[in-house]
């Protein structure tokens, strides 16, 4: 299985006025950071790591991304004629409006470069990426049901796109010739990462039993991100940071357990990663019931299995149709900085 991990590290750097001295005095750490402009870019070109509304959130503008040209670097924006203002829309996008190109219609269509926009109602520019102007004020907002929203600035932003607020390490593990399975520990968010701690003070009191908050937070991962059918069945490992779930609604087991677990780490309660065969899941410790027979003893501790795909799943309690379940764990892990995937029946670490 490959694995793909999004384009959204800086270390990935291919990824998106008026006169010299006026420029200059516009060069701020608050709109020419190549930090924070490399993780907005990442995640504007990338639809399957972030929301719909991402761009326009990000910018504050109407604009739509339609392409980021890694060989030009160039960014190409569409926007309704209406939402613009020559003025207020590139001032929120651009360094440099010197810079921008606009595209010119002929037979009722859009031409810029290499790019065709269909129909004649909205404008099309492109602007060097050097020149797009990140705002470090401004953030990301996702809502979910019961008036829980998630809510990340650009600085948490960048600091999950360059793996600042992840544990990190390799992402691929070799379980035989030719074999490899995914380290999704590596995509756990450390412990006090600042949106995630804020987010969860939504869904959990500080005064539950830890028992009480897995559950809840169990019930909201369970309720809302949807299992995607793509994430699962297709031909790729598609890897999500904590983050990038939460702004897509989507993801398959290994979103859906990233997300579980990295709230859980905000807690400190203790939880192992458990993997089988084509699918992975997240055992908790604590004193839950054992009805359904998920409950597991590794090292001197008992946990019981939570089965993040299954909408309603109570710890403890939810029958499996797989009621032998426990006993096909593979692989363990302990999410850490550089930590180890085990193999359960020997104990023994992966290489």
């Amino acid at each position: 299985m490959k694995v793909i991990r999004n384009i959204l590290a800086v270390s990935l750097t291919a990824i998106i006025l008026t006169g010299c001295a006026q420029k200059q005095e516009e060069f701020t750490d608050t709109h020419n950071s190549k930090r924070l402009r490399d993780a907005v870019v990442g995640y504007m070109s990338e639809p399957m790591f972030r929301s719909k509304d991402f761009v326009q959130q990000i910018t504050g503008t109407e604009a739509d991304l339609k392409l980021y040209d890694m060989d030009e670097k160039t960014l190409y924006f569409a926007i309704n004629k209406t939402d613009f203002d020559s003025n207020t829309t590139l001032n929120k996008l651009t360094i440099d409006r010197s810079t921008v190109e606009f595209g010119f219609e002929q037979n009722g269509d859009v031409f810029l470069g290499s790019y065709t926009h269909k129909g004649t109602d909205r404008l099309l520019f492109r602007m060097p990426k050097h020149d797009f102007k990140p705002d470090s004020s401004r953030g990301v907002t996702v809502k979910f049901r019961d008036g829980i929203s998630y809510t990340q600035t650009i600085l948490e932003l960048a600091d999950f796109a360059d793996d600042s607020t992840v544990y990190g390490g390799n992402t691929g593990v070799e379980t035989g010739k030719n074999k490899y399975m995914a380290n999704h520990g590596a995509f756990v968010s450390v412990k006090g990462e600042t949106s995630l701690s804020r987010f969860l003070e939504q869904i959990i009191n500080e005064n539950d039993k830890n028992e009480t908050k897995a559950q809840k937070i169990l019930d909201f991962v369970t309720r809302e991100i949807a299992f995607s059918q793509r994430e699962a069945y297709g031909d790729y490992e598609i890897l999500k940071r904590p983050n990038e779930v939460l702004m897509t609604g989507v993801s398959d087991c290994s979103g859906l357990t990233i997300l579980y677990a990295s709230l859980l780490e905000q807690t400190g309660i203790d939880y192992r990663l458990v993997y089988f065969p084509g699918h992975i899941a997240v055992a908790v410790a604590g004193d839950f019931a054992n009805h359904n027979k998920l409950r597991i003893k590794y090292e001197n501790e008992v946990y019981s299995i939570a089965e993040v795909t299954v909408k309603g799943f109570t710890i403890g309690e939810t029958v499996l149709m797989n009621k032998n379940a426990a006993e096909e764990i593979t692989y363990i892990q302990k999410p850490g900085k550089d930590s180890k995937i085990i193999n359960y029946k020997t104990g023994k670490p992966m290489e």
